[in-house]
């Protein structure tokens, strides 16, 4: 069972390309799928971009998107 979730939020300073390359590279997100993510985080101010099991695998995901310059999050999953 999944139990955390990865959210990326929106910002200012990041273009809507480097996002979708970033959700790629560090969620291991298809290409396209990571287009479709950023357009959420465009259009959403926010999407969930990862599933974890553990607090600390969401925590490793959402340390990647930092390093890159992303706003992330953990956030329970309610689902």
């Amino acid at each position: 069972m999944t139990v955390y979730r990865v959210v990326v939020l929106n910002d200012c300073l990041n273009s809507v390309p480097l996002v979708a390359d970033v959700i790629n590279r560090a969620c291991g997100v298809p290409l396209a799928e990571a287009v479709t993510l950023t357009r959420q985080v465009d259009s959403e101010g926010q999407a969930t971009v990862g599933l974890a099991e553990t607090r600390q695998d969401a925590e490793t995901v959402a340390a990647r998107l930092v390093g890159f310059g992303l706003h992330a999050r953990i956030e329970a999953n309610r689902e």
